[in-house]
């Protein structure tokens, strides 16, 4: 009701109202194989129910390319960063 409707409906102690729900939701999420599969779909990649996603505005897609000597040295100066700060 929050995302679709921007409301939410409160019952308490025999008083129902109405409220507005105004809000922005950014959400993360990785593929269930743990890597993005470019032979399935987009959405088989996301694995959420077409009934929730439908409700996002802006889906973005942001694959990780496997570079291994970027990645290692992108991993060496994280540790050299974090060693020299102690």
């Amino acid at each position: 009701e929050a995302m679709e409707q921007q409301t939410i409906t409160i019952a308490k102690a025999g008083i129902t109202t109405v409220l507005n729900s105004r809000t922005s939701v950014l959400a993360a999420a990785n593929p269930p194989s743990g890597r993005y599969d470019d032979l399935k779909t987009a959405q088989d990649n996301i694995d959420l129910q077409t009934t929730i996603l439908s409700r996002f505005d802006l889906i973005f897609i942001v694959k990780d390319i496997r570079k291994y000597s970027q990645d290692k040295e992108i991993a060496s100066h994280i540790i050299r960063v974090h060693a020299s700060a102690n």
